[in-house]
């Protein structure tokens, strides 16, 4: 009996030790295997591609050679076919749900396909009278480095949906024509058309949301990616070209200028826009005060403020004081002289010395014309 309990206890030790054995062999594989993952070099996978290009033209071998790959927005073909890789989605314009705003496609130029998608609030708090209230001018650009996007993809629209709620302003999204099918600068004329369009339809119409809804005297540029490239551009181009409408109101000003001046001056002769001047220029003034007059109901308002701060930082050694006047006209009518008369007499008692130009009488363009204030009587310099 004892014997038998002994040759058991025997048979038991030995498989404990068969046990042991494999689970030592086990842990001696597993830190092998770890031992080689972490020892041998690492190689990465570089990344997918966006996407697989659509087959090109069988008959064609130069529809599947890359001539150019302007990843991830698109890849252009030796042949000129153009694949494009995101951007290329389109909504419906309508109602929108979430937000209550209306949106409508509008044709700008059937030429060239220029097109824009515009967007209307709904009437602020579900009030019918205020369908009738003039709204904001947003004119938008889109992103897509010029080459991918349109005013209707769904990012987009979503985007105009929420900003025209949010803002409550009437905008126009800018559907302008993709490089490299048109290359630049046919986006930046693209866009400087439709905002023109834009400006003179406000004015004039015929499309009834701009006319009957826009305030195109609160008139804002916005774009995101190229798109704030472009909006830059456009209120660049608007400053050079002397508003919108394509430059027309400086043509106007130079046909009038050449009338007055029988072509012997051009509008940039400091005669006429004496901002041209260099400051050893603006030195030679021949006075110790200034005053500059400007008003709100001044088409050249902004002109007169830049001539005060030309003079200011010139380096003159005189004195410049600036008035703004608000909601009365640059030009008095007869029977309105008399109370500014009144009134100079206060204005003068501050200005005890002689020589000050008054830049409200008379301005033309980017001009002033100037007259000597002198305690007692008012006269025009020669």
């Amino acid at each position: 009996m004892v014997v038998k309990i002994k040759r058991q206890i025997g048979s038991g030790l030995s498989l404990l030790a068969k046990l042991g054995l494999l689970l030592i062999t086990l842990l001696l594989v597993i830190a092998a295997i770890l031992l080689l993952v972490f020892l041998l070099p690492r190689h990465h996978r570089a990344p997918l591609p966006p996407g697989s290009p659509p087959p090109g033209n069988g008959s064609n071998p130069d529809d599947s050679v890359v001539a150019f790959d302007f990843s991830p927005f698109l890849i252009q073909y030796k042949s000129g076919r153009i694949y494009r890789m995101d951007g290329t989605d389109r909504v419906r314009a309508g109602v929108d749900e979430a937000t209550g705003v209306t949106s409508k496609d509008v044709v700008i130029d059937r030429g060239t396909g220029l097109g824009a998608r515009m967007y209307l609030p709904p009437a602020a708090g579900g009030e019918k009278k205020d369908l009738g209230a003039a709204l904001p001018v947003l004119v938008f650009y889109h992103g897509g480095a010029f080459v991918i996007e349109s005013a209707f993809t769904p990012k987009y629209h979503d985007y105009l949906n929420k900003v025209t709620a949010k803002a409550r302003v009437l905008a126009v999204s800018v559907d302008y024509r993709l490089a490299p099918e048109h290359p630049l600068p046919t986006a930046y004329d693209d866009s400087w058309q439709a905002l023109n369009w834009v400006a003179r339809n406000a004015r004039s119409g015929p499309e009834p949301w701009l006319q009957d809804r826009g305030n195109i005297t609160r008139l804002f540029l916005a774009g995101d990616s190229a798109g704030g490239n472009i909006a830059h551009n456009m209120a660049m181009r608007a400053g050079r070209e002397g508003g919108l409408e394509g430059g027309g109101r400086r043509r106007r000003y130079e046909q009038t200028w050449s009338f007055i001046c029988n072509g012997k001056y051009g509008i940039d002769d400091p005669l006429v826009d004496p901002l041209s001047m260099p400051a050893s220029e603006w030195r030679k003034m021949a006075c110790s005060r200034v005053a500059v007059t400007v008003s709100d109901l001044d088409d050249f308002m902004e002109r007169g403020k830049a001539y005060a701060v030309a003079l200011r930082d010139s380096g003159w050694s005189g004195q410049v004081e600036q008035y703004d006047r608000r909601r009365e006209p640059r030009l008095l009518p007869r029977q309105a002289l008399e109370p500014q008369v009144r009134q100079g007499a206060s204005f003068r008692r501050r200005l005890p010395q002689p020589g000050v130009a008054d830049s409200s009488l008379h301005k033309f363009n980017y001009s002033c014309s100037f007259r000597l204030v002198i305690p007692g009587r008012i006269a025009k310099l020669p």
